[in-house]
């Protein structure tokens, strides 16, 4: 009944691990965290390197961005799985700033591997940790530099979201800046309440990025099904089920021994495919847009009824489809009542890079939607160019919360450094050592932004101390620190959630001094096959 092996392991099931202290569980845990944070680290700022990931199923990603690097990675190491909630956390919350939060939790747990080897308790590094973040916290407002006043206001929108693209895809932030602008502002207009649903992106291959534009309305990338291509001030019918008479949920079999019964078969087919088209023309629907397949002979009386026909395969795009046009989505055959249509300004087709699309547009207060249309030479282009408009729609919901900005390009960091270390020199306990360390910590971002760029980090670094002023930065072009005011800033919440995220998730990773792991379920695996000769 009992097992024989003494200690931890007669308490545990059969097969289970563990691993306790300093070296088999803390240290362990720092190494793993480190890693995951030196594989980010490079990608930080504008000239920050793209990762090449090949994930499970095989689809490449050529990115910069850490939410995306980190959600394809599959990080299976329980403290390295911390740093990536904390990122997804970030990026849910805020839309940007993912991989400051990995770096400085990296950074704070590498620094803190020193003091536990120097001989300082954990419980110190701990209090100290907690302090410093505290005093971070409540020190970052003071470094406000800059208040959006008026959030309707083009150039001054534009201003504050290049910077957010200039990290993600250098070079083309000032056309992709305005074209984001232009879309936010488009659907706020009028004191209207900002959606994030309402800012579409539609991609096109082909073209460059400087090319891309504002389409006000929806952009389906795909043509209309049969000849009619335009419809003003229509109503819509929209089908979740195929648009097909013969359709059933119930298989059924139909026996015919003579050829009288084959015709009247087909008569009756298509009767009531007429009997459907010409409900749907008795109640004024001109378009009709299908989320499932619509037969030919459907199709046949939809075009001689001069009735626009639009497929939208997505059902995630057919919800946003029935949204903007205030349509309900029907599962049944028969014309929608007056509740169930939707209604458009104008539905059309149109040719953009060489790609047909369809444009759907409603412009009332409660529906503005804008298009963002993409366009570049590769698809890997295509999806890092989504990816930075996404995390400027972001910022611009930031923005509309809480307008006040702090300066970008390492100098907030540097400014937060200098304030916890003039704080740490007043504390009398042991964890005034930590308190120094986190305030190292946050040159990291200074240092890696300096390193990617290819300047001297140490020297750029002492010129920003000596600078000591909130709006000076490290201007990666020219290689100096200059004030940045007007020109890199960043929001002062989501520098906050940063250091708040990558605080905890250090915090927590130093909290652990043991591992058990259950024994994984499932049976034995199968003995691997020797190879022979023929392979």
């Amino acid at each position: 009944m009992f097992q024989s092996a003494g200690g931890l392991q007669s308490l545990l099931k059969e097969g289970s691990r563990h691993y306790s202290g300093l070296e088999e569980a803390m240290l362990k845990n720092i190494d793993a965290c480190k890693q995951l944070s030196t594989i980010t680290r490079t990608s930080l700022g504008p000239h920050g390197m793209n990762k090449m990931v090949i994930n499970a199923h095989e689809k490449l990603f050529v990115t910069s961005d850490a939410a995306t690097i980190l959600k394809e990675l599959e990080v299976v190491h329980p403290a390295a799985k911390l740093l990536v909630l904390a990122a997804k956390m970030q990026e849910s919350e805020v839309g940007d700033g993912t991989n400051l939060v990995v770096v400085l939790a990296g950074e704070l747990l590498k620094l803190a591997e020193e003091l536990v080897q120097t001989g300082l308790h954990p419980s110190d590094i701990l209090s100290g940790y907690e302090k410093a973040a505290k005093k971070a916290e409540a020190s970052l407002p003071d470094l406000t530099i800059y208040t959006v006043a008026d959030t309707h206001d083009k150039a001054e929108v534009t201003k504050v979201l290049t910077p957010v693209l200039a990290s993600k895809i250098y070079g083309y932030e000032s056309h992709l800046a305005s074209v984001v602008t232009e879309a936010c502002l488009a659907v706020t207009e009028n004191a209207c309440p900002f959606d994030l649903d309402n800012v579409r992106v539609a991609k096109l291959l082909g073209g460059s990025l400087p090319q891309s534009s504002v389409v006000r309305g929806l952009v389906l990338t795909r043509g209309a099904e049969g000849m009619v291509t335009r419809a003003i001030n229509c109503k819509v019918a929209v089908f979740n089920n195929p648009l097909d008479p013969q359709y059933s949920d119930t298989k059924g079999t139909v026996l015919i021994t003579k050829a009288e019964q084959l015709t009247s078969y087909n008569k009756s087919e298509e009767d009531v495919a007429k009997r459907l088209i010409d409900e749907l023309v008795e109640a004024g629907v001109k378009v009709v847009i299908a989320g499932a397949s619509v037969s030919e002979m459907c199709m046949h009386f939809l075009e001689l009824s001069q009735i626009m026909v639009v497929k939208v395969p997505s059902k995630f795009e057919l919800r946003r489809v029935c949204k903007a046009l205030k349509a309900v989505p029907l599962v049944r055959l028969g014309a929608p009542t007056a509740e169930e249509m939707g209604l458009a300004d104008e539905i059309s087709v149109q040719e953009i890079a060489s790609h047909k699309v369809v444009i759907l547009r409603r412009d009332t207060e409660a529906s503005k939607v804008a298009t963002i249309v993409l366009r570049a030479s590769t698809q890997n282009l295509l999806d890092d160019a989504e990816r930075a408009a996404d995390d400027a729609i972001n910022a611009f919901r930031m923005m509309k919360r809480d307008g006040r900005y702090v300066v970008g390009a390492g100098g907030s960091e540097a400014m937060l450094a200098r304030t916890i270390r003039e704080y740490g020199s007043t504390e009398p306990g042991l964890d005034q050592y930590a308190i120094m360390k986190f305030a190292q910590a946050l040159e990291v971002v200074p240092k890696t932004l300096a390193e990617n760029a290819g300047l001297n980090a140490n020297d750029l670094l002492a010129r920003l101390y000596a600078e000591n002023s909130a709006s000076s930065g490290i201007d990666i072009e020219e290689g100096t620190v200059k004030d940045m005011k007007g020109l890199v800033m960043d929001h002062l919440e989501s520098k906050v959630w940063a250091l708040r995220l990558a605080s905890e998730a250090a915090l927590t990773v130093l909290k652990v001094d043991q591992i058990i792991m259950a024994k994984p379920s499932g049976g034995p695996k199968p003995p691997e096959q020797k190879p022979q000769e023929d392979d």
